[in-house]
């Protein structure tokens, strides 16, 4: 904490950014702490908010049981059902009580109707996660701006929009205290596919057209989950087409996995300081010209939160990386 005591006195404004939480409850939990622990006056959640995955929990006999990472967990009463539900909630997962049926019912459903049921669940979820930041930043000053990333359904916005603390920003540009922030969620295209992704000419016509709304670049932020091409903050294993990791010898072979589009924006219009996510395996800060990008990583399944505090002052910024 040397950094923040340096800085102790001298009031600059304190942004806290993370991003990649994947559904994980307790790093929700952890991010909506920063205001107290870190003084930060702005948060900012970059992208891949939600999980990937439901654990039914089954009526049986009067007991409950769920499979988690194939050990068979057992529930005997309330409370303890409710530290079931918690464990799956703290591995990025949404526990699903229901009768055996209903599991039954779900699993013979066709793919599509899978698909809009589980985005229920989701949606559900993240309701809830909106009431807690509600309670948490009632009465006090703190902004706090939450977008969708590629990973998450676009219908994440709307329970974003109800939100009586919760700011929207993604595909716009906001300001705070004399700074403007633009922000879009979607990435380049993946192997994977995912529901947000876009071909790097959509992607920079985007991101463009944002940064020719803000009076003076030299004051922006640009908040994109994708990192920029070959930047160091894009690192990835290589995948063959069967989604497998490419050895040389017997190490994945490691590529750059950026937006040419996102990097070339930046170079273009140079703002002060770009924020990233998405590659959660190459954490780190580096320069494009003036302007510093950073990307905290993310290692959400071990229930640590990976971070970066912002500081700015006029034209100028500082950063560290945080971890809890």
């Amino acid at each position: 904490m040397g950094l923040l005591r340096k800085l102790k006195g001298e009031s600059p404004l304190r942004l806290y950014y993370a991003s990649d939480i994947h559904g994980t409850e307790v790093l929700w939990r952890k991010f909506l702490n920063a205001p107290r622990y870190y003084s930060a006056r702005v948060l900012v959640m970059g992208g891949d908010i939600a999980g990937k995955t439901v654990v039914p929990i089954i009526e049986q006999n009067g007991r409950w049981v769920a499979h988690l990472y194939s050990r068979e967990e057992h529930a005997e009463t309330e409370a303890e059902l409710e530290q079931l539900e918690q464990r799956i909630r703290g591995n990025g997962m949404y526990p699903y009580r229901a009768a055996a049926a209903e599991v039954a019912r779900i699993a013979d459903l066709d793919e599509k109707e899978r698909e809009i049921w589980f985005e229920g669940v989701i949606v559900e979820t993240f309701r809830g996660w909106m009431a807690l930041a509600d309670e948490r930043l009632e009465n006090t000053d703190v902004r706090c701006f939450v977008m969708p990333g590629n990973d998450d359904p676009a219908s994440l916005e709307q329970p974003i929009a109800e939100s009586r603390h919760i700011e929207s920003c993604d595909e716009r540009a906001v300001e705070f205290d004399g700074y403007t922030m633009l922000s879009l969620g979607f990435s380049n295209r993946t192997p994977w596919n995912s529901p947000r992704e876009l071909d790097e000419d959509e992607l920079y016509r985007r991101i463009a057209e944002l940064a020719e709304q803000v009076p003076d670049l030299s004051r922006c932020v640009f908040n994109l989950h994708a990192p920029p091409y070959d930047s160091r903050l894009d690192t990835a294993a290589e995948l063959d087409d069967e989604l497998r990791p490419v050895l040389i010898g017997n190490q994945p072979h490691m590529i750059p996995v950026g937006s040419t589009a996102v990097r070339e924006a930046i170079e273009r219009f140079q703002p002060l300081v770009a924020l990233h996510g998405h590659i959660h395996e190459s954490p780190g800060a580096a320069r494009i010209g003036r302007t510093l990008c950073l990307n905290p990583g993310s290692d959400y399944a071990s229930g640590r939160i990976s971070g970066c505090l912002v500081n700015f002052r006029g034209e100028t910024v500082t950063h560290q990386f945080v971890d809890g």
